[in-house]
């Protein structure tokens, strides 16, 4: 029995509900609310340290996301812009 709860537990907390979260904003213009330099990771794709230590990203298809500093990844921000990973 300790074992069935024990893997309950375990499928329980691999839910998508612990994924990262990143809050999709209303595109602002390039370096809005920026406090450093904006940085191009890629043709359109730009990041930017916004004030709480949080990123900015502003994706090629006009979509733009704020998040923790520590969350962000060159490979995660391609993902959440739906960009291939291999440019």
């Amino acid at each position: 029995m300790l074992r069935y709860s024990l893997a309950a537990v375990l499928v329980l907390s691999c839910s998508p509900a612990f994924a990262l979260y990143f809050q999709v904003k209303k595109s602002e213009r390039f370096g809005a609310g920026c406090v450093g330099a904006v940085s191009t990771l890629a043709p359109k794709l730009r990041t930017c340290m916004i004030a709480g230590a949080k990123v900015r990203v502003w994706c090629p298809n006009g979509q733009m996301f704020e998040g923790e500093q520590n969350e962000w990844q060159v490979a995660l921000i391609r993902s959440v812009c739906n960009m291939p990973q291999i440019p």
